[in-house]
Formats: C-alpha cells, structure tokens, sequence
C-alpha cells in the first residue's frame, strides 16, 4: 500500500492503496473475497444512532415519532409485513407507508397478496441508512410527512402535462390519502382531458383511473369525482376510435389492439350498463369498417363475439366474409391474428369456426402458404402451450363436423349434467326458484 502510495505521488497510503494491497497479497486476485471483506470489515451491518440532544430537521422528527407509534422499528435486516386494510392500525401503516414512497423514501417495498379482496397488503420493509439524506432532501416540502407528500406530488403534477403520468400519479396518492393533492390531480386531468385529442393517450391513462373508481372505496375514498371523469374518457375514446384504426401500419395496429384490450377490461370492470353499450357500439363501427386495419377489425369482431354480441350465424356470416378468397391473403392471416388474439379455446369449443378455419388453411395455395407461415406461425405462437397442443392433436384427427359428434365421442350424458346445474348457479351466487 505505502509504495502504491509512493507511485501515485500520495504522501500516505489511503483506502483506495488499501484495498489494492489487500486484493493483490491477501485475497490473491480474487475479487470476491475482497468483497466479503468489503461487506464484513469496511461497511459492515451496523446502525449508529444519533444522541437525541442534536437538532433533526422537522420531517425526521415525525417520521421517527410516527414509526414509534406505528410499531415500523427501522431495521437494516429484511422484515416482512401483511397488513389488513380494516384494522385501524394496519391501514394507518400502509397510509404512511405510501407518503414515504411518493417522497422516494422507499423503506417498503410492496408485492401482490394471495387470495380474494383488496382489503390487504403485503410490504417488506428494510432501512437503509442513506434514507436520513434524502428526508433531509424532501424537508423542503414539509415538517410533516403528509404536508411533505402533498406538496411534492402537486410539484411533480406541475412539472408534466401527460396525462398517462398525472393518472399514475393519482393512483398512488389516493392510497397515502393526500386530499390536497388527490383533488390537485383531479381538477388537472379534468382539464387535460378536456382539451386532448390523442385517442392513444386517453386510452392509456384511462384503466388506471378505472382502477381508482372501482375499488377507492376499499379505503373509504370517495370517488364519484374521478368516475366522472372516467365517464367523460370513454366516450371519447368512443367517438375517437374508429377513425384513428382506418389505414394504420401493423406497428401501430398492434400497440391500438393491446390498449383496446386494456380498455375492454376496464369497461367490463366498471358495470355500467350505458358505458358498455357505447363501447359495444364502437366495436361494432370498427368491425364492419372494411378501412379498418385488419388485425383490429378481427379483434373488435372477437370482442363482440366474446360479449356475445356476435354469436351464431351473424359471426359465422361475417368470419366468412373477411377470410374469403376475394381479400389479398396477409390481409386474411392479419384479421385471423386478431380474431384469435390471447386465446385459441375459442377454436376448440367452435366446432363450425374451426371447420371454417380449416378449410381456409387447407385451400391456401402452397406458395401463398409459404409467404403466410410467418403471419401464422405469430397468431398460434401466443396461444399457452396446452391450447397448441389440443390443436395440433385436433388438426392430426382430422375436423370436427359439428359438436354432437364431439359429445358422442366423449360419451356426454346429458341428463346427469342437467342435474348440475343448479348447484353451479348456487355456488355462483344466483338464486333459484
């Protein structure tokens, strides 16, 4: 160390010639025994404590005073956490748990829950002593950790005009319970709602607020206002939709069709009658849009087919009419791979789709089929590997005519599952007569 000292013109050896020394005579080159001296010796597992005569800045002072009477001892170690959302206590953790990751004081980090409801959380808490920097660093907001919270998110509201981020943004803070800034957020995205013309950009900040609409009131938050909002998104979205699919590339088709299903799912999500039947209606301008990108007008069509709105002889009707012969063939495989988008079960319960399917396959040309196995190899590639296998042992046995031979040949005794289905019913909660 003292002739690295000498080499480097030092006038002693520091910790840098240190550990060189140390690595190069001691640990014989290797790097990760140097490691475990780094970890055991040099930085080691110890907290030191402050005496309580020295003056703290304000917001330390109450978040020590609140992790004392929350029972939240600072630990260097790992220490897990599962807190139910209707006891006092527990939700009075996760509140302040929250506001000091707005703050970007990640002492918790949370993960999902096993099991039904929303009413718990599951965070893993370990104190990082570099943590005592950065409260000094958000002091500046406030002298308490909610008055800091709320000042720092309506700070980083003001700094973004995207509508997606300030969305986020409202999500996080209605579980930190923020009510200044929560209605900051609101009366924000109303306005950035108001004024946007981006469908793209509606569709994707819209399933976060879906979200807080739908179950804020898990935590007694009042709601009504960002539902509202919600409200006014999706009619436009509505309006805005079917024009903005007409003649897209396929890039930009396929980032439309995951925002749909984004959407699709936080439509059903709300249960409103009058926002379903618009989004339906949509769905259904875009399906028989013949300038409609391909690839979307195939997953409107399986949109409408899944909320059985197209069912029967109109979805045989119109799979019919957008793979025949009379369409360019990629155009046919791009509508296929929105129709099938997600699942191929509706291909193994359909017994007339999958003969209609088939014989589309099987009277494609063999140097079209060559140019399409690409297109089609991507549709059957995102079905789970299950579904692939029942369809290739299906494709193997040849096609199914129609679904009585199916129950046949599995031997279906129709009175026996006739019986079940009142205990079904009851143990989905209808009741029966």
């Amino acid at each position: 160390a003292e002739a690295l000292a000498s080499l480097r013109q030092l006038s002693k050896a520091g910790l840098e010639e240190l550990n060189e020394a140390t690595l190069c005579v001691l640990c014989n080159g290797e790097g990760i025994l140097l490691q475990l001296i780094q970890d055991e010796l040099i930085v080691s597992h110890r907290i030191g404590e402050v005496p309580l005569t020295v003056p703290k800045p304000p917001l330390q002072v109450d978040i020590e005073k609140q992790q004392r009477s929350l029972r939240l001892a600072p630990s260097p170690d790992f220490k897990d956490y599962t807190l139910d959302l209707r006891k006092d206590n527990d939700l009075a953790r996760s509140v302040f748990l929250h506001r000091l990751r707005l703050l970007g004081i990640r002492w918790g980090t949370q993960s999902d829950v096993s099991g039904k409801g929303t009413f718990k959380e599951q965070w893993r808490l370990q104190w990082d002593p570099a943590f005592s920097v950065e409260i000094i660093e958000k002091g500046v907001w406030g002298n308490t950790v909610e008055e800091a919270a709320n000042n720092y998110v309506i700070h980083l509201a003001a700094e973004t005009n995207a509508l997606l981020n300030v969305s986020k943004l409202l999500a996080e803070a209605l579980p930190s319970e923020l009510g200044k800034a929560v209605q900051h957020l609101i009366e924000q995205i109303n306005s950035l709602a108001a004024v946007s013309d981006d469908v793209l950009q509606l569709m994707e900040a819209a399933p976060p607020l879906v979200n807080v609409s739908r179950y804020g009131n898990v935590r007694q938050t009042d709601s009504g206002l960002v539902l509202l909002i919600v409200n006014s998104m999706v009619v436009r979205i509505c309006i805005g939709l079917p024009n903005a699919v007409v003649n897209i590339n396929e890039e930009a088709a396929q980032i439309v069709m995951d925002l749909m299903q984004e959407i699709n799912a936080s439509v059903l999500l709300l249960q409103k009658a009058e926002i379903i039947e618009g989004w339906q209606q949509t769905l259904s301008i875009i399906a028989y849009n013949e300038t409609t990108s391909p690839v979307i007008s195939g997953y409107s069509n399986r949109l409408l087919a899944d909320s059985k709105i197209l069912c029967g002889e109109d979805l045989i009707r119109q799979f019919g009419f957008n793979m025949s012969a009379a369409h360019p063939p990629d155009r046919n495989a791009a509508w296929l791979e929105g129709f099938l988008k997600g699942s191929g079960t509706i291909l193994l319960i359909d017994y007339d789709l999958w003969n209609l399917v088939n014989q589309w396959v099987a009277g494609i040309a063999p140097e079209t089929f060559t140019q399409l196995l690409p297109l089609l190899r991507r549709t059957f590639a995102s079905f789970t590997s299950p579904e692939r296998k029942k369809l290739g042992q299906k494709a193997a046995s040849g096609s199914v005519d129609s679904a009585t031979s199916f129950s046949n040949e599995i031997g279906l005794d129709r009175e026996r599952g006739v019986k079940g289905i009142p205990i079904v019913l009851r143990l989905l909660g209808y009741k029966i007569q």
